[in-house]
């Protein structure tokens, strides 16, 4: 374990004069997900998960500004913790995902709120519309991993949109308009992260196209 830590540090400090300038990361699966909720009847916040399907991020700590985020979500990942409600929520009533398998954010601008905050904008892509949406952003850190030795950085992210806004219009309001998202993500310090993104999604284009 002594070993394995020393190690660590040696990364540690031979990559500090590689953080300044933007890196691209691709997406920890496992440590990157999506937490959806809204409102059923009004009784209680019903809420499951999604994954990330593919994309990357790009970010240097000095310079926010450069900040990139290409995601796309398998939207039949939906799981709500019950196999007849989750079948419900791919069908054509909600989430389609016979005909629409994937929703994309690509962000567009990120503006620097605080030390570790920024908020960034972007167009969300979802059962074929597009929309604006904006990701309150946390950045929680950035550092050699300490088990497996990449470099590693995370962030946590809020928003919320109209399912309205992109056609889903079913059982409203008693299945709430509103659906909260909370987003855990991880990112491993890829240099050709972006390029295998665009090669796992060669479907998807780069730029959504307004709705």
């Amino acid at each position: 374990m002594f070993a394995t830590r020393a190690i660590a540090a040696v990364f540690f400090f031979a990559s500090l004069g590689a953080v300044a300038a933007p890196r691209d990361y691709r997406f920890d699966a496992v440590h990157t997900q999506i937490a959806v909720s809204a409102s059923h009847l009004g009784f209680s916040q019903s809420g499951g998960r999604l994954h990330v399907k593919s994309g990357f991020f790009r970010f240097d700590a000095d310079d926010w500004s450069s900040a990139q985020i290409d995601a796309v979500i398998d939207t039949a990942s939906i799981d709500f913790g019950d196999a007849a409600w989750n079948e419900k929520l791919r069908s054509r009533e909600f989430l389609d995902v016979a005909h629409y398998p994937t929703a994309r954010f690509v962000s567009t601008q990120v503006e620097k709120t605080g030390d570790k905050t920024a908020i960034v904008r972007g167009k969300l892509t979802l059962l074929g519309v597009t929309r604006p949406l904006d990701l309150t952003v946390t950045f929680n850190r950035a550092g050699v991993h300490a088990y497996t030795l990449k470099w590693t950085a995370g962030f946590s992210a809020v928003t919320q949109f109209k399912r309205s806004d992109f056609r889903m219009t079913k059982y409203l309001p008693d299945v709430g308009d509103a659906v909260s998202i909370r987003i855990e993500a991880e990112g491993v310090r890829d240099n050709d992260a972006k390029e295998q993104a665009e090669r796992a999604e060669p479907s998807v284009p780069a730029t959504p196209t307004e709705h």
